[in-house]
Formats: C-alpha cells, structure tokens, sequence
C-alpha cells in the first residue's frame, strides 16, 4: 500500500527540480502524497487508534484554520479555563506523527477525556479508521483553495520544506502533489459524510464572517454548554492579533537543550479573506478558476465566499 520510493512524476527531470527545491515525502498512499514527519509505523498506528465517547478530532487540509479551531476548540472543552501547557502542541494528540518520536496506544488509554485529536489526513485515511463507524467526533475546516495554495506556499517557505518558485508550487498543488494530496478530494471526501451524526463540516470563511454562530455550532455539536461569558471570553482569547502575539498559540517554539529561541516564523500571515489577490497573476487566477470549474463538476460542495 505504501512506497517509499515511489516517484512523483514519470519524468526524471520533473523528479530532480523536486530535489532540487527541498520538496520531499515519505510515502504515497493511495495515490496521496504524505509529508515525511508520517512514517509507515505513524500512518498505520493512526488509522488503528482506538477510538472512544468523548473524543473529538480536527482535521482539514493543511492551511484551512484548523490552529484557530483548535484553540476555540480546547477553551469550550475546558469551560474557559486557560491552558498550563506551554504551547497549545501539548493539548491535543497527533497519532500519525513518527518524525522524530511516536505516541504509544497506553498513552492514549491513559489520556484524560476529553481527548482532543489532530489530523490532515483526507477521510479514506482518518484517525481511527471510517470517522462514520466510530464513536469520536470529527469537525472538518475547509478554506478557499485560492487562499489555501497562497498560505501553504509560504509556510512552506518560511519552515523549509519547499524552496523552489510560487509558480511550480501553485502547479504542484493543482496536479494533487502537495502534501495531502488534491484540495478538491480532500474537501470533498468530508463533505460527502456531512450528515453523520459524528461529523461537523465547517469554512473558514465562516468563522470569519460569524464566529458567534460557528462556536454556537460547535457547542451543539458536541453537547458543550455555551453561556454568553465563555463565548465571549473565548472570541477575545482567540482572536487573530492575541494569537499571533501569544506564544503559546503562534508556534514560536525554543531548543530546549541550548535554550536559544528558535528564528522567527510567519506562521500567522494575515487571517483575512481573499489574501489570494497579493499572490496570483491575473493569467494564474484565471488558470486557477477555470481549473475549479472543471473540479466542481464532479463535486457536491460550492465554496463559502
């Protein structure tokens, strides 16, 4: 099922100028191309996680807000109550994970409810095995794909992980070459299980435009009280100038051994709608829109503008 050394493209030099730009992977699986902090003994010990009432578990393609979720997500499940962790990493579990240490199933037996799972994996390959056939909750996040391909090009940029030009990246990730795989399949696959009683399909956009109403959304979801205090309370702690600037959500991580602090990262950029437009040439935006009309028409989904 796996590969390790299953090659993207058919054509040596396409495969080099990969290489050449720092863009690698660990494995395909089923045709989804997976970062290299999944190893195969991470991928098969998340798809085998057991499980149980009370779990709830965020995923969404890579770049679609789910930090954000994530935080709004950990204060409604702890009825406000700020986190002591030291980053807002140490509060949820990351099953599929093997870069540099795997989780262990007594871990997560021992974990305290409510545990708070993480993933990006699209549904065929969630945390867990089928989300429609176990007990955990899923909310899934999606984001414009046009904002989506611009902030994940410059987080790419900014941690490593692709060196090479805007352009071969906007072309990687309309040929479904980016880590996770195509945009449209991953949105896609949650969407079509929208209606399980366990899964929750949600928009950035949305957030933005009515963050009161999402977060009622979510609380009823998961059969979370939500008074008027923490609701408000949780829209200040999460707002996008406190999360950038708090170093327990913006990612601003220090070596522990030598305790110099790590260089800075923009992994906060804007937190706004249709960033796109600072990105894409107009010939690129069309290229793109036309690329999302032929995609529409095998899919159930219309974008959340």
């Amino acid at each position: 099922m796996h590969s390790t050394i299953q090659k993207l493209y058919t054509s040596e030099k396409e495969n080099l100028l990969l290489k050449q730009y720092n863009y690698e992977y660990s494995m395909i699986v089923n045709n989804i191309v997976l970062p290299t902090f999944i190893i195969p003994a991470s991928f098969e010990f998340s798809r085998n996680v057991r499980m149980r009432l009370g779990d709830v578990c965020i995923t969404s393609h890579p770049k679609s807000g789910s930090t954000w979720l994530t935080y709004a997500l950990l204060l409604l499940l702890r009825n406000g109550v700020m986190p002591e962790e030291k980053d807002l990493a140490e509060t949820f579990w990351w099953p599929s994970w093997g870069a540099d240490y795997m989780l262990t199933t007594k871990q997560l037996e021992e974990a305290p409810d409510p545990r708070l799972f993480r993933s990006h994996m699209p549904y065929q390959l969630a945390v867990g095995g089928t989300p429609a056939e176990n007990p955990c909750k899923y909310i899934y996040i999606a984001r414009h794909p046009k904002d989506v391909v611009c902030s994940y090009y410059n987080y790419a940029q900014d941690f490593d992980t692709y060196k090479g030009p805007w352009e071969h990246f906007l072309q990687l990730f309309m040929e479904g070459k980016t880590w996770f795989g195509d945009w449209f399949d991953h949105t896609n696959g949650w969407w079509q299980h929208q209606n399980a009683d366990n899964i929750l399909f949600l928009w950035y956009e949305q957030m933005i435009d009515d963050f009161d109403g999402v977060l009622r959304t979510i609380a009823d979801f998961l059969n979370y009280p939500l008074s008027e205090t923490l609701a408000q309370k949780i829209k200040e702690e999460t707002s996008f100038a406190k999360m950038k600037n708090n170093t327990f959500t913006n990612m601003e991580n220090f070596d522990e051994d030598s305790g110099i602090k790590a260089p800075p990262k923009n992994y906060y950029r804007t937190g706004r709608k249709k960033t796109w437009e600072k990105q894409f040439s107009k010939t690129q935006s069309d290229l793109f829109d036309q690329w999302c009309v032929e995609k529409m028409k095998v899919t159930e989904f219309d974008f959340y503008l």
